[in-house]
């Protein structure tokens, strides 16, 4: 039994190696005193998703670690930030490794289904969220112009659109752009 329960243990940590794991970065607009950034942590504390939260007073920012397998919804972030009276800023998805992000194409990583949005195949680790309610309308427009997925558009999956992405988590899936 302790030879089976020495072999799971190996196999468990070697595979859990391989996975991708990621991080954000958060600006939140309105931020002016350390109650107002303490109201927005006590806010994202009650998401699910959530492991840790750095706050950072200077940058007005968070770092928001996410528990491992979970999918993480970046509407509902926005939606605690808002319901502690501040607005969103920009949003950073950095990920452990560089990823390889060809233009117009969704992977799959840690329960998450993400498009990618890039003018070159470039490697890179940092990711700005860019979907309807995350950027201005200009953007928006000028991404969608090079896109045929019906994805950008609605935010969420289809079998039209996202093949091959079984038995996700959520139906949602979030659009990043490396050189925005």
């Amino acid at each position: 039994m302790k030879k089976y329960f020495i072999i799971f243990f190996l196999f468990s940590f070697f595979f859990s190696g391989f996975s991708q794991k990621f991080h954000s970065k958060i600006e939140v607009n309105g931020l002016t005193c350390a109650m107002c950034s303490y109201s927005t942590h006590r806010s994202l504390e009650k998401l699910d998703f959530i492991k840790d939260i750095i706050p950072d007073l200077e940058s007005t920012s968070f770092i928001l670690e996410f528990k491992e397998g979970m999918f993480v919804d970046f509407d509902l972030i926005q939606e605690k930030i808002e319901d502690a009276g501040f607005f969103l800023g920009e949003t950073e998805i950095i990920f452990e490794n560089a990823l390889l992000t060809p233009n117009d194409s969704h992977s799959l990583i840690d329960n998450n289904l993400f498009h990618f949005f890039s003018d070159e195949n470039k490697e890179s680790k940092v990711f700005k969220l860019v979907d309807k309610n995350f950027i201005d309308k200009e953007k928006f427009d000028q991404l969608s112009s090079k896109t045929n997925h019906s994805c950008y558009l609605t935010g969420r999956h289809s079998k039209s659109c996202c093949t091959n992405h079984e038995n996700l988590k959520s139906n949602k899936l979030f659009h990043l752009k490396s050189d925005i």
